[in-house]
């Protein structure tokens, strides 16, 4: 597919699977010129300003664990580190998101300025992608930038390490392998209290789903060097109980809301004029 030997190492990252012909199509529609974005991203990564962590999650499902991630933007952003989460907009993702605000929604901002107000980006992609496409195409997406450090690729695929050492290498990032279970099972995520998820006053049921959710976290925090993982582990779940988590995405779902509502008025005056 690209010229450039180092960049086909990217199709290979997954064990026996590559870019399928579907994947081709759509990133030809979306690139003009991809390998030469790319390339330019990697030439200019050196000079940016700011850096940028990059979460790929695969497709979230009911009960799994691995929902614990969907709060690691959050996470991240409480201790100051701007973050892109990309997952797809599944029915369990979609059900939690969606009693803060409308998740389902499209909008049409630019993520630079959500990040530059937020520190954090929650980018929920369609489900008409299978689990490699997506895969493939946010990696993609995040090596696309220029200020992205690290990728976190959260994931139950098969990852050749070899091959992610060669990408981190030549893309000049740090690329972690953070490895979930799909039998991994928790309460369904349509039963969840979330007042007893977020704040101090926890059942017996909600004081292991944080300690759950702490520990697979943690992994995440372990990569900046600055914490052993009981330490990473207490200092998330204390945010389940301190609200940190819960504050930090009320003021993303306002954002996102108003944002919404006024591209929806907006879009009403043109109709109407």
């Amino acid at each position: 597919m690209f010229v450039t030997q180092q960049l086909n190492t990217m199709s290979e990252l997954i064990e026996g699977q590559g870019f399928s012909e579907k994947l081709q199509h759509v990133l030809a529609q979306q690139y003009l010129n991809l390998e030469a974005t790319l390339l330019r991203a990697k030439v200019l990564r050196d000079f940016a300003s700011s850096k940028v962590q990059y979460i790929v999650q695969s497709a979230i499902q009911a009960e799994q664990a691995s929902a614990a991630f969907l709060f690691a933007p959050f996470i991240l952003a409480n201790l100051n580190h701007p973050v892109i989460y990309n997952s797809p907009a599944t029915p369990s993702v979609l059900n939690i998101l969606n009693r803060y605000y409308q998740a389902e929604q499209r909008q049409n901002l630019k993520i630079d300025d959500v990040l530059e107000a937020l520190s954090l980006y929650l980018d929920l992609s369609d489900t008409s992608l299978d689990d490699v496409d997506f895969f493939y195409s946010s990696l993609i997406k995040a090596l696309c930038r220029t200020d992205v450090s690290q990728i976190f690729l959260v994931t139950a695929l098969a990852l050749n390490t070899q091959k992610i050492a060669e990408l981190e290498q030549f893309f000049k990032v740090k690329i972690y392998d953070i490895r979930i279970h799909p039998q991994d099972s928790i309460i369904d995520s349509r039963d969840w209290n979330m007042r007893k998820l977020f704040f101090k006053n926890k059942d017996e049921q909600y004081i292991a789903l944080c300690e759950k959710f702490a520990t697979l976290n943690a992994e995440l925090l372990l990569s900046y060097g600055s914490y052993s993982l009981q330490q990473a582990t207490q200092l998330i779940e204390d945010m389940f109980y301190a609200e940190h988590i819960y504050e930090k995405l009320s003021v993303y779902a306002e954002y996102m809301q108003t944002c919404l509502q006024h591209g929806v008025s907006r879009n009403q005056a043109t109709f109407l004029a």
